[in-house]
């Protein structure tokens, strides 16, 4: 047919002159399904309760640094890296905030377990099991999502009032910087680093007292410059102790010396020597034969001749006699002598040499002593020493420590101060606040798509309508159906169509005719 549009759709082809004339057809399916559906979106939309939606935002950071309950030093952030968050601190914040705990503690405190359980819910619930449910569905309407980019948490919430929605969001930010603190700064750390640094106190004082107690007992002053002065004075005694046994084998040596020449060196010398007769020598021994003769008398008159005393008188008289016999034989040698002066010499340093090694041993004797006093000190002092580095060794240490949780202790008197204060990581970026606009339902964008959806469902119910009835309205829906070529279609209605056509015609006629006459 001229001026038709044709579509083909599974196989049969559907003008738009059908499609109108379908719609044409269905008119009052198309009015009451388009009505309908417009009528349910607006009381739907009527009926649905405002959603009041607050919101929330928590800044993270890093510029609070926790003292670490750990016996090494508190690190610090490093510098320039303390406003840097990162994904994994931002998502457990995100689990703290979702955590089950924190979300009954919330629905307990604002009520929200009170109206878990519907109206008509007749079964008594238990008081448990009512917030459970409440933390559950507070579970399902948090929207917490971070914000790109950013070191913010955004949490939002919906409620049918304003206030508790407000109420929720505040008594869920409170709570959460009360369990944030919680965690992050245990409880106890000041009095822990209290005891331990009071304990290190009284150990520092008691090593102090110890070492002092130590150098006053070995009378330690300063005790490497003690032991430096007794090695200087050890080695100096040592040195003046070989200088002495030196001086000592060099006495010695000239004593061996000087004894080999004293023996050589005879102690007097002939000045003068004359030879003369034997005169003086053989008058003398006539003079003892005469008294030796006048004794012999003598005992004779007392003893025999064969008496022991005789004999020994009887026998001097032979020998005086032989030697006055012999002295009138010879001549005697008249010598003069003198002290020799190299003798005296050699004595005189013979003398000093043995002096010198008398003195020489007697220095080497007091060195020695000397020495030994000083070696023993020097052992008590390498004793004292490691006794006195042990001592300040645990000094040094304990009052490291001391130091250590000292400062421990203030930061964490500084950190109890700040969660009093409630100064955290974390902040409250924007307070919740109670919302005048409700959030939902959006009542206009509703109906104008229930408009857009009603006359996509009306278009639709005529569609199945067409597609599910058997009646066959125009000759093209009949060659579809039967395969064959329809010549010629008498309508339904066809009389009262002729009737009107001869009115028309009739009518029509007398116009003309009137027209005619006139």
């Amino acid at each position: 047919m001229k001026g038709e549009l044709t579509t083909g759709f599974g196989g049969n082809s559907i003008s738009l002159r059908d499609g109108a004339s379908a719609l044409f057809r269905r008119r009052a399916l198309v009015l009451f399904t388009f009505l309908a559906v417009v009528l349910g979106t607006g009381l739907v939309t009527w009926l649905l309760p405002n959603k009041y939606e607050s919101r929330m935002k928590i800044l993270v950071k890093n510029q609070r640094v926790d003292v670490a309950i750990t016996p090494g030093a508190t690190g610090g952030a490093p510098v320039g890296v303390e406003n840097e968050v990162s994904e994994n601190e931002i998502n457990s914040e995100i689990e703290l905030l979702t955590s089950r705990d924190l979300l009954s503690q919330v629905a307990k405190e604002t009520g929200l377990g009170q109206t878990a359980r519907p109206s008509f819910w007749k079964k008594p619930v238990a008081e448990a099991e009512r917030i459970e449910k409440a933390a559950a569905d507070l579970a399902k309407d948090l929207v917490i999502t971070p914000v790109k980019k950013a070191n913010v948490i955004s949490i939002s919430y919906s409620a049918n009032s304003p206030e508790v929605a407000a109420a929720v969001l505040k008594k869920l930010g409170d709570l959460y910087l009360e369990k944030h603190l919680k965690l992050h700064h245990p409880t106890g750390a000041s009095d822990f680093f209290k005891d331990k640094a009071d304990q290190y106190e009284s150990q520092l004082h008691d090593s102090e007292n110890q070492l002092t107690s130590f150098q006053q007992e070995n009378n330690l002053v300063v005790l490497a410059q003690q032991k430096d002065l007794t090695l200087q004075k050890t080695a100096e005694a040592k040195s003046k102790l070989l200088e002495s046994e030196a001086a000592v084998n060099e006495a010695t040596n000239r004593i061996k010396r000087i004894e080999q020449q004293l023996a050589s060196t005879p102690s007097r010398i002939i000045t003068q020597s004359k030879s003369i007769p034997a005169q003086y020598s053989a008058e003398r021994l006539n003079t003892m034969l005469v008294e030796l003769q006048n004794r012999r008398t003598q005992l004779l008159t007392k003893f025999r001749p064969d008496d022991r005393l005789v004999r020994e008188v009887d026998d001097q008289i032979r020998t005086t006699r032989t030697a006055l016999a012999k002295a009138e034989g010879q001549t005697a040698v008249e010598q003069a002598t003198d002290l020799n002066p190299l003798r005296q010499t050699l004595e005189t340093e013979f003398s000093r040499a043995r002096l010198e090694q008398t003195g020489a041993q007697a220095r080497r004797d007091t060195l020695a002593g000397q020495l030994r006093d000083y070696e023993g000190a020097l052992r008590k002092l390498e004793g004292d020493t490691t006794r006195h580095n042990d001592l300040q060794r645990q000094v040094k240490e304990a009052e490291e420590n001391y130091q250590l949780y000292a400062k421990k202790r203030e930061e964490a008197r500084i950190a109890d101060e700040l969660d009093r204060q409630k100064i955290t990581n974390v902040s409250i970026a924007e307070t919740p606040a109670v919302p005048r606009i409700p959030s939902s339902p959006n009542r206009p964008l509703n109906l104008v798509l229930g408009v857009f959806v009603a006359g996509l469902v009306s278009l639709g119910a005529v569609f199945s309508a067409e597609m599910l009835g058997d009646t066959v309205h125009t000759p093209r829906q009949l060659e579809a159906l039967t395969g064959s070529a329809v010549l010629a279609t008498v309508p339904e209605n066809s009389r009262k169509i002729v009737g009107r056509q001869r009115t028309k015609a009739k009518e029509i006629e007398n116009s003309t005719v009137a027209q005619l006459e006139s």
